[in-house]
């Protein structure tokens, strides 16, 4: 009850506006660049001033660390100890007690304690989890103890050393990894990349892991040796929108086959398969048919899937998936002439398999079947491309490859026997070269026309013939013949992002070199500059950070 007299107040509508803004501004918090030097010396220090006001900020005022969701940390400096830097990251953590993401960080999973993955762990509204494993001290002595002995035996071939498997884990060592995963139910993302000679093991650790996960929508593995991940775990998998498996030689095409049966995996929007070895035509086109939510799909492999033998496609299309919007697909191996999966393919988009397909990403497409397919261009290469030097391919691995742990009586692994073991084969296609590749079959197409124009006199003779509109493509298609990298992504690896990108690169955090950074005057007010006004808005010349997305 108020008192008679007393007045309630009651903030206007431009109160309400400023207090809401206040919080949106820390919801999503970018650090970019390095601390000026102003700051360090104003503080004394040499790293991680601006985290250490943004925690003293937050340590301060509870309300506005409820409202901190996602922190993108600054690139540690070269020659850093990771360990003190990595500790500072963790303290702003705690300081955030609905934390959801840490982005600009990829810290190392050693299986020893530490700071930012405790710090992390107690956080249980965290949405976005990114693990990069490192072989344990363990795991490193039995690997080269193992490398040691392989060098030793003379009659061990190349691909038998590379189906040794990284050593297990310590029991405790499992444990303390599945235990970080019990209070995430709110996380939606998760990445798990193995360093050379990691794993995780036992082979239901992951699954173990996922069941505590019951939010979890977006699912990345790469590089999981045979020992962390097979088809066991992949048909345990929880209901997911996306599913990007890179690299994960226990995965085998029946595994693969089997989950487009389940009733699970229907909701699937987003599907990528890089070296998954899916030798089978048919599970291909139960992919398509069953994952009927299916929107983007990713294919990169080195041989194309096959029929299998005695079987033939009487009626078209053979592939089809009526929600699918985004087509990555490249078979590296054929580089003169296009294979019968690139056939069947191109046969099943002309028969209106796709119809919802607008955008389709072929760099190998040397017979330019796929390139007919969409709408023409003027240009499909870059202003840049003719003056670019070629990058040398160093993404190969042997025809030979470790594949999955189980024998397949198709006829693909026959063709793949019978290949010279010295043969190698492109990890993926570059796209500068697709993209020059592509140029000269449109400019190749320009003499020949498509139309003609007859002018005919009153007496009906044939006076001048003209020949217009010489182009490559299909002018009532929908589809866009897209050869150009995603954001984040090179050409020399394919288009795609992956976890080392994310890893690498700085993604425009540093200056490039002849290139302007930000310096905060986009916060310059419209009147004339005055040197008060410039402390107020100028900052630090940084450069422009952007997030990539893994494929």
């Amino acid at each position: 009850m108020l008192d008679e007299g007393s007045v309630l107040h009651q903030p206007d509508c431009s109160e309400m506006v400023q207090i809401r803004t206040s919080g949106i501004r820390y919801e999503d918090i970018q650090l970019v660049g390095p601390d000026s030097t102003a700051q360090k010396k104003k503080y004394k220090l040499a790293l991680g001033s601006r985290m250490m006001l943004l925690r003293r900020t937050l340590r301060s005022n509870a309300y506005l660390a409820t409202m901190v969701h996602t922190v993108k940390v600054p690139s540690p400096p070269v020659g850093v100890a990771l360990e003190d830097y990595h500790n500072q990251v963790a303290a702003l953590i705690m300081a955030c007690p609905n934390f959801e993401r840490l982005i600009g960080l990829h810290p190392q999973y050693s299986h020893s304690f530490s700071k930012l993955y405790h710090a992390l762990s107690t956080r249980k509204r965290l949405k976005h989890m990114d693990w990069v494993v490192q072989p344990s001290p363990f795991q490193r002595q039995h690997r080269l103890g193992r490398s040691n002995s392989s060098d030793n035996v003379p009659t061990l071939t190349q691909r038998q050393r590379e189906m040794v498997t990284p050593g297990d884990l310590q029991p405790h060592q499992s444990a303390t990894f599945l235990e970080y995963h019990v209070d995430w139910a709110h996380l939606s993302t998760l990445t798990i990349h193995c360093l050379p000679g990691a794993t995780l093991t036992p082979d239901n650790l992951v699954s173990s892991a996922l069941m505590h996960l019951t939010s979890l929508q977006h699912l990345y593995l790469s590089h999981m040796p045979v020992t962390a991940f097979n088809d066991n775990a992949l048909l345990s998998l929880p209901p997911l929108r996306t599913l990007s498996l890179s690299h994960v030689p226990g995965v085998t095409c029946a595994g693969i086959s089997a989950l487009a049966t389940l009733p699970t995996s229907q909701a699937i929007q987003k599907l990528t398969l890089r070296h998954i070895n899916l030798e089978s035509l048919p599970a291909l086109a139960r992919i398509f048919s069953n994952f009927t939510y299916l929107e983007a799909f990713t294919l990169v492999q080195s041989f194309a899937p096959t029929l299998p033998e005695d079987t033939f496609i009487w009626l078209m299309p053979y592939l089809a998936s009526g929600s699918l919007r985004k087509l990555h697909w490249d078979i590296t191996s054929n580089t003169t002439h296009a294979n019968a999966a690139d056939s069947i393919l191109a046969r099943s988009i002309a028969a209106s398999g796709f119809p919802s397909l607008r955008s389709l990403r072929t760099p190998n497409d040397p017979e330019g079947i796929f390139q007919a397919l969409c709408r023409p261009y003027e240009r499909v290469d870059l202003a840049s491309d003719r003056f670019r030097q070629p990058v040398a391919r160093s993404a190969s691995f042997p025809a030979a490859a470790p594949g999955s742990p189980t024998k397949s009586k198709s006829k693909f692994p026959a063709k793949a026997a019978t290949l010279p073991p010295t043969e190698t084969f492109l990890e993926c296609t570059d796209l500068h070269q697709a993209r020059l590749a592509a140029q000269a079959r449109l400019e190749a197409a320009r003499p020949f026309p498509r139309f003609f124009v007859n002018v005919i006199d009153e007496d009906g003779t044939l006076l001048e013939k003209y020949g217009l509109a010489g182009f490559m493509g299909t002018i009532e298609s929908r589809i866009s013949y897209n050869l150009r990298p995603d954001s984040g992504a090179k050409d020399e690896r394919g288009g795609i992002v992956e976890m080392s990108d994310l890893m690498a690169g700085n993604n425009g955090e540093d200056i490039p070199n002849g290139k302007e950074g930000c310096t905060g005057r986009w916060n310059m007010s419209s009147s004339a500059a005055e040197k008060k006004d410039k402390e107020r808005w100028w900052h630090t010349e940084r450069g422009r950070w952007h997030q990539p997305e893994l494929a």
